[in-house]
């Protein structure tokens, strides 16, 4: 299960079995886009459709789960407006690496919220690794 805690495994075989699966999600995984921006205006027309199960798609594969979850329930609260906002809101980008990325929202010259993107080198495809 990719959305085991890392911390909680014990032995080589557990932590080798773990990185070996989750190896095998992200070469299946062909949701995102080829440019991080691409990867969040797919996300945000998700959301826009109320379809919180797509959207969860656009994260690493081992937050998945977890992220269908909480925007299930930020859906059933009626938050997913607020969080719109703030993502079309995201403009200024930085490069940390090859594969790290962040969309930054800035407000009255202070970053109040930051979006961080991994690049899937098995699918081409940005990830969506925190928001």
């Amino acid at each position: 299960d990719p959305s085991v805690d890392v911390r909680t495994l014990k032995t080589a075989s557990e932590f080798e079995s773990y990185y070996k699966n989750l190896e095998e999600l992200y070469k299946k995984d062909t949701y995102g886009g080829a440019t991080p921006e691409e990867t969040l205006a797919l996300f945000i027309d998700a959301l826009k459709k109320g379809d919180t199960e797509l959207a969860s798609k656009y994260f690493v594969p081992e937050k998945q789960k977890q992220e269908a979850e909480d925007l299930r329930i930020g859906k059933e609260k009626g938050n997913l407006d607020f969080l719109i906002g703030y993502l079309e809101k995201a403009k200024l980008g930085k490069k940390f690496s090859e594969n790290q990325y962040r969309l930054t929202v800035v407000e009255n010259n202070t970053a109040v919220m930051s979006f961080d993107f991994l690049f899937n080198k098995y699918s081409d495809k940005w990830k969506i690794e925190s928001l």
